[in-house]
């Protein structure tokens, strides 16, 4: 099974100062990103592994990062009686 990791920068969710010793984003919903995500990733057959995410802010900016794994075709054995 192939595997990629991936980092996915997050366009519009930065750290804004609140007040000195505090800095916030704007609201955002993680399960559209994630859909954001898959999205991507579903195009060349990929499907993101949601329990390697990780979530880091560099410089303010937030980014995605983690594993995706090729998508394999279920097998089915079948069975024949009489």
């Amino acid at each position: 099974m192939q595997a990629k990791i991936f980092s996915y920068k997050v366009e519009g969710i930065q750290l804004e100062p609140v007040c000195e010793s505090l800095k916030t984003s704007k609201d955002f919903d993680r399960r559209v990103v994630i859909e954001d995500l898959k999205t991507l990733f579903k195009a060349d057959n990929y499907q993101i592994d949601e329990r390697s995410l990780d979530y880091k802010i560099i410089d303010g900016q937030l980014y995605i990062e983690g594993l995706a794994v090729e998508s394999q075709e279920p097998k089915s054995i079948g069975f024949m009686g009489r």
